[in-house]
């Protein structure tokens, strides 16, 4: 399985570079914090009904295709970064892009889970990729950046068509079928709340570090510790019971919000991101590793969980529109009331076991 392993990488490293760079590039159109909020909710309202709809789709067909179709169209959308010179452009290519970016994740997730159950390793190497793409931040300027970013899609790209084999998958149930997230919904809402409220920070993390005093090259850097931290993570934390993790990782999160309202130093952020590299990779693999083993309908499973994480982005950004307002500390102090309310759900709510 080297090959999904490679391609779980470079994917995220190429989109997840473009992620971090676009709220520091809107400035350069005079972008105001609200916009950029609207610009990062366009892009994850669109990734939104992509995930929903490709991740379903998936199970009435060949993954191998969804997964190779993704990448070439995202590779195509990353391209498109090199053309606006106004804010108005920048939210048509952002828009485009999450549509792009939500057609392979769910497939590319379900086809490995069929053939290898190490989630840990698997979601590690995301994570890692995603490290990469935040360090090219602090390194690459935005045409160098974009131009590479698409450049690494499009060869994993390739490398999907070559080294991954067909894998078609029928269901035989009707295509519009509500009985995953019925099933599931327990575990869906809590992860909804507890990112909601993470990602009302992460829109306005790069300007919050520059706030402290981070220089572009920090921004990549800090950036990065989380998601490396991460790859490290996920794999020690495989053999650990699915409910256990999530539990641990809503907790821990809670305490992680509110450390970064009460960081006045940039320095003092790099501890918090450890912390936080190990909450995410409870909650996210925990939350993973249930769906898959209790669902058959794998691909929608894991396109829900993807939607999940894309709707809350969604909402987080919104939610930034009002917080930021009243100023950092207070976006990350309200993030932790919100993921308050997610682990409060998941710790209280009786928990219903399906096959």
């Amino acid at each position: 399985m080297i090959g999904a392993y490679l391609i779980q990488l470079l994917a995220n490293a190429g989109l997840t570079a473009a992620v971090v760079y676009i709220p520091l590039w809107a400035k350069n159109f005079n972008a105001t914090h609200s916009q950029i909020g609207l610009l990062v909710a366009l892009y994850q309202g669109m990734m939104f009904f992509s995930n929903l709809l490709c991740g379903r789709w998936a199970d009435f067909g060949d993954r191998k295709r969804f997964v190779v179709f993704g990448l070439n169209l995202s590779a195509f959308a990353l391209f498109l970064h090199l053309l606006p010179h106004s804010l108005f452009g920048l939210f048509s290519i952002r828009a485009l892009t999450g549509i792009c970016a939500g057609i392979f994740p769910a497939a590319l997730v379900a086809y490995f889970y069929t053939e290898n159950r190490n989630l840990g390793r698997f979601s590690g190497f995301g994570s890692l990729g995603w490290g990469i793409g935040a360090i090219m931040v602090g390194f690459l300027n935005n045409r160098h950046l974009f131009l590479t970013s698409g450049l690494l899609m499009l060869f994993t790209a390739l490398l999907a068509w070559h080294l991954l084999k067909k894998q078609p998958v029928t269901l035989k149930q009707s295509f519009f079928n509500t009985s995953v997230f019925k099933r599931n919904w327990r575990v869906y809402l809590s992860f909804l709340l507890r990112h909601l409220g993470a990602f009302s920070i992460w829109t306005i993390f790069p300007l919050y570090l520059a706030h402290l005093g981070a220089n572009q090259l920090w921004v990549g850097l800090i950036y990065a510790i989380n998601p490396l931290a991460q790859f490290l993570f996920m794999n020690i934390l495989q053999p650990v019971n699915d409910t256990r993790l999530i539990r641990i990782g809503l907790l821990l999160s809670v305490i992680v919000f509110i450390a970064f309202g009460l960081a006045t130093r940039v320095e003092q952020v790099i501890p918090i991101q450890l912390a936080l590299a190990l909450s995410w990779s409870c909650l996210y693999l925990g939350t993973l590793k249930q769906l898959l083993r209790r669902n058959e309908e794998k691909s929608t499973a894991s396109g829900i969980l993807q939607s999940v994480l894309s709707l809350a982005a969604v909402l987080g950004a919104l939610l930034e529109g009002v917080t930021g307002a009243f100023g950092y500390r207070t976006i990350m102090l309200v993030a932790a009331g919100v993921a308050v309310s997610g682990a409060l759900l998941y710790l209280i709510t009786p928990e219903k076991e399906t096959a």
